[in-house]
This record gives structure tokens, C-alpha cells and sequence, in this order.
């Protein structure tokens, strides 16, 4: 089967290959899909660079990519809840990867039914962005019904999702994003869209219940000036928050770092009475399922804005990394 490897950290253009090796069996446990369609998210291409190498190494050559869509064609032993022929959608975790692949083995627990109502493309586009979503969200915010969010770059692949899925919790939905893209992104939702060429946010003052920091840098600490007392901070760019930080607890060069990174916004949470939380994503079919019910009712559309094949994979990295995307940037790979 042909897969794209990286053999060293460095530009897609130089880490990556298109190599043909053995297609895997599946394990007790397992699932091997024959993948349709696969997406690329700014992990991809930060882990590619080395940017989180600290954090979770690339034990080189590997089958890189997380999202997958595709048609189960392998079933392990101890494995009841799949079958053969059955179209599912997955996010490998950092241990596995592998979507960028004609062929992904991945424990059955990460794996889910794909959504019926939409595509292999569409149903690969979902997973990481609803998982970080619902993670953030949910698991750590607490988010409810009737309370006032801000997105950051609500037009980006995680921003189009997150705009979607706070709508389907209730919430009242603000967002960022450029005045080209404020009527695409009232379309997906939002109530508000903060032009950034035009507004500067911060004017908005403390309002908010949530914040979701998708950009990092200073906008994590601003965050914290558009807080009400006592709300929270979702940030997918910013330090790590101690949650994080343990999970690395046995280096203690990383735990420091991590500590002197962090120190600025955990000082503007204390003086907010504010929840911080910056984590890493974890793989979860359960929740999958949640979000292909979600989309089958019609809460959640997926968002594409350019699929490219699979012999093209450098240049979709490279496209992803200009940061002019609305929405996903999608691998089509298989039937």
C-alpha cells in the first residue's frame, strides 16, 4: 500500500515521501479501513516541523496524519461492535497516525460510524476539530445553554466546527475573523462576527463566559480582559495548563518550562477567578458517534474549502500553512 512517511522533522517538502509498504493486519482489538479520504489540521504540519517534538516525538519513518473516512475491510479478534464493509471515520491518536494511507489500522475504541447523511470527505473533515471541540467545550467548560462564547478565527477549520457546535448547545455564539469572511461565517451560525480589520475585540470588554483561543500568542492573555468573573478559557495555542503539564511530569525540564510559559496567564485567571484550560485531544469514538448523530439531525454540516489527492499531499500541507483556508483541506485517497 502507498503511505506518506516522514523520515525527519523539516517542511513537507523535504520530510515527506509517497512509499509503498506491507499493508498491516489488525490486532486483537483493531480495525483496519480502507481509507477514502483523510484531512489535514495545523498539528499535522507543526508536528511535521519538530515544533512539538518536546512533547510527543516522532519515532521516524511514520505514516503520518490523524483524520480518517473510509470502509472497514479487517476486524480483529475481540472486536463486536464493527464489521466488515461498515463506513466509519477516525482520529488516530499520537501513538497511531497513519491516515495518510490507502490502508489505517486503529484501535477500535477511536473509531466510529460515519455520519449517513454525508460523504467520506465530509465525515473525514469532523474528527480532530469535534473532538477538540467537544473536549474543550464540554469536558472542561462546562459550556450550557444560554451563555455568551467567543471564537477566535471563526472562518479556520476549528472555528467553522466550534461555530456549529456551541449554536447546537444553545450558546450565544460570537466570532473573529476578517471582513471578507463575515457573511460566510453569520452563515454558519454565529450571532456576531467581529472583524478584526475593522474592530479591535478587546473594546468589546468583559462579556464573555467563554473564551475559545484558537490563535494563541497575545491573544491568550487578552482573552482574559473580554472574561466575566468566573469563566473560562479554552486554548488549543497557548501555554500548557498544569493538567497538561503533568502528563510530561517525568521530565522535569519540560515540567519547568511548561510552568515558566504558563505563569503569565495562570496570574490573569487568579485575578478573574477564571478557569484556564490548555490540553492535548485525545482519541474517542464514543464522542464520534455523539457528532455523526449531531450531523445526521442536521446540527452540523461539514466544512470544506479544497480537497487535493492523495498524490498531492506537499502542496496540501502548503496550502494549509498559508492560512487562507475556510474550513478544511482535505486528502482524497480511495473510492
Amino acid at each position: 500500500m502507498r503511505v506518506w512517511q516522514a523520515n525527519a522533522y523539516g517542511p513537507a517538502k523535504s520530510a515527506l515521501t509517497l512509499v509503498t509498504i506491507p499493508r498491516p493486519s489488525p490486532g486483537p482489538g483493531e480495525v483496519r479501513l480502507r481509507v477514502a479520504a483523510a484531512s489535514l489540521n495545523p498539528i499535522d504540519y507543526k508536528q511535521l516541523h519538530g515544533d512539538l517534538h518536546r512533547l510527543t516525538p516522532l519515532r521516524f519513518p511514520v505514516t503520518v496524519g490523524f483524520d480518517a473516512s473510509g470502509v472497514i475491510d479487517a476486524v480483529g479478534a475481540d472486536v463486536s461492535e464493527f464489521k466488515v464493509g461498515d463506513a466509519v471515520f477516525v482520529r488516530g491518536s499520537r501513538d497511531t497516525l497513519g491516515a495518510f494511507a490507502e490502508f489505517d489500522v486503529q484501535p477500535a475504541r477511536f473509531v466510529a460510524h460515519a455520519p449517513k447523511s454525508i460523504d467520506a470527505l465530509g465525515a473525514a473533515s469532523l474528527p480532530l476539530v469535534a473532538l477538540t471541540t467537544v473536549q474543550g467545550l464540554v469536558d472542561r467548560a462546562h459550556a450550557r445553554a444560554g451563555e455568551r462564547i467567543l471564537i477566535h478565527a471563526g472562518s479556520g477549520g476549528l472555528g467553522s466546527f466550534a461555530i456549529q457546535y456551541a449554536k447546537a448547545l444553545g450558546m450565544i455564539v460570537d466570532t473573529t475573523t476578517s471582513s471578507r469572511n463575515a457573511d460566510w461565517v453569520l452563515a454558519l451560525g454565529a450571532d456576531q462576527v467581529i472583524c478584526y480589520d475593522r474592530e479591535e475585540v478587546r473594546q468589546r470588554g468583559p462579556i464573555y463566559d467563554i473564551v475559545f483561543d484558537t490563535l494563541g500568542g497575545e491573544h491568550t492573555l487578552q482573552a482574559f480582559d473580554l472574561l466575566k468573573a468566573g469563566g473560562a478559557v479554552v486554548s488549543v495555542a497557548g501555554p500548557p495548563d498544569r493538567e497538561m503539564a503533568a502528563l510530561f511530569a517525568g521530565n522535569p525540564l519540560v515540567r519547568v518550562a511548561m510552568w515558566w510559559l504558563a505563569r503569565k496567564v495562570y496570574a490573569a485567571a487568579k485575578r478573574k477567578q477564571a478557569s484556564y484550560f490548555r490540553f492535548l485531544t485525545e482519541s474517542s469514538g464514543a464522542q464520534l458517534a455523539d457528532i455523526a448523530t449531531m450531523v445526521d439531525h442536521g446540527n452540523i454540516k461539514p466544512v470544506i474549502d479544497r480537497v487535493f489527492d492523495f498524490e498531492q499531499a506537499v502542496e496540501a500541507y502548503e496550502y494549509l500553512i498559508a492560512g487562507r483556508a475556510k474550513g478544511k483541506v482535505m486528502l482524497r485517497i480511495g473510492a
